[in-house]
């Protein structure tokens, strides 16, 4: 903000300076030299609205990326709602797994006592045929029947008590594949579910990581647009003074060689009323050399300095006339012209001298002749003196300030330094 601020100051001054006239007799060169800072200024602004341009694209970009951002978060966070889901989910069938292996485990453990009892008959089986000599007792209870009935029978019983055993021996075996291959299923698809759920989890933090990402960059380019829309507000407010200081140039153009024909008409009535004006208070003063000249005739009846326990930070001239006439000092432009509770009808002009800003002020006036904004040429009539405002008796209360006019009256400067009275 400071620095805005320190620029429209300096389009401020800049813009004083270009409708200030000079002090000195218009030329065609002072005209030529007018159309180059037109120019100047011309290029300037073109130079502002391509960097005004380029600015726009820059925002334009940046809002472009915003949105290619915010999109990417947006699919990044369904992504991340996906993925919770399917942790869920895959918590679920963890949990789901485990109750199963609580289940198959008491499953196992009946298999597992089917097996210890299986083991236990085949175990006196084998004992029961090694007492009876094995293979050999078969053939005693074959051998041993009474007749041929009874031996079918016998061998049917046989070959039954050899098939139980044939089958028991099967059962044992798919059991204690079941066991096996069920033991195996269940740790399997826990590992499995557990690599999956970890695949997941680290995926969610990688999302996280890239959300956090965006939304990093997103604040960059926020910030990064910031800066660039207050460097087009700073641009624009550039620009809008260069308008400004390009139509008082061209006014001041327009301006010159009609206030170069009033200053010669200017000189010719100061020669023509210079006799007339040693007896006559109600004339205009004479034009004279240097930058200013004396605003009005009459006698000085105050100075610059104390007076009264205050500083008097002007000059009094005295009005020896019923109607005395105030002209400007010098060339400049009128920025201020009112009625004030202190100053009455007064006038500010601003003028620019050898690259020097100054001020005059010309207060307690009867009347005002010119409005603000316009261009007035050195001894041009303005108003007549007066006695309006804080005033003791009418008189011409005239300032003369090296710079800006300010309210501590810093700038103030002894007139009687630099007019010829």
């Amino acid at each position: 903000m400071r620095k805005r601020w320190g620029t429209i100051v300096v389009a401020l001054t800049l813009l004083v300076s270009t409708v200030a006239a000079p002090a000195y007799a218009v030329t065609k060169r002072d005209i030529q030299q007018k159309k180059q800072q037109i120019q100047n200024v011309q290029q300037k602004q073109s130079s502002i609205e391509s960097k005004l341009e380029q600015s726009q694209q820059e925002i334009a970009r940046l809002k472009a990326e915003q949105e290619k951002v915010n999109a990417e978060i947006k699919k990044l966070d369904l992504a991340v709602e996906e993925t919770s889901a399917n942790i869920r989910a895959k918590q679920q069938n963890i949990e789901e797994t485990k109750q199963q292996i609580v289940a198959l485990r008491k499953e196992i453990e009946e298999v597992t006592a089917r097996i210890e009892q299986r083991n236990e008959l085949l175990k006196e089986r084998a004992r029961s045929l090694q007492e009876s000599g094995g293979v050999v007792s078969y053939l005693d209870v074959l051998l041993g029947a009474k007749s041929f009935s009874d031996f079918i029978d016998r061998m049917s019983a046989v070959a039954t008590i050899f098939e139980a055993d044939r089958q028991i021996i099967k059962e044992q075996e798919a059991d204690k594949t079941l066991k096996e291959a069920k033991e195996k299923q269940l740790n399997d698809k826990l590992v499995s579910l557990q690599e999956q759920l970890n695949e997941l989890q680290k995926l969610k933090q990688t999302l996280n990581e890239q959300i956090a990402a965006k939304e990093k960059l997103m604040a960059q380019l926020k910030e990064e647009q910031k800066h660039e829309e207050e460097k087009q507000l700073a641009l624009e407010e550039e620009k809008e003074l260069l308008e400004k200081q390009e139509a008082a140039m061209k006014n001041q153009l327009q301006e010159m060689i009609r206030r170069q024909k009033e200053q010669e008409e200017a000189r010719k009535r100061a020669l023509s009323s210079r006799g007339s004006s040693e007896s006559s208070e109600g004339s205009l003063p004479p034009v004279s050399d240097g930058a200013f000249m004396r605003p009005a005739n009459g006698p000085i009846t105050s100075t610059f300095g104390p007076r009264w326990g205050e500083f008097h930070y002007g000059v009094d001239i005295g009005k020896r006339g019923s109607s005395v006439p105030v002209v400007a000092a010098a060339d400049g432009y009128v920025y201020r012209s009112y009625y004030s509770s202190s100053y009455g009808n007064v006038i500010f002009i601003m003028h620019y001298v050898n690259g020097q800003v100054y001020t005059t002020v010309y207060a307690h006036l009867e009347s005002r002749l010119v409005g603000e904004g316009q261009n007035v040429s050195k001894g041009q009539m303005i108003g007549y003196m007066g006695n309006t405002g804080r005033s003791f008796g009418a008189h011409l209360h005239f300032e003369l300030h090296r710079g800006p006019w300010n309210a501590s009256k810093s700038n103030a400067v002894d007139p009687m330094q630099y007019v010829p009275f």
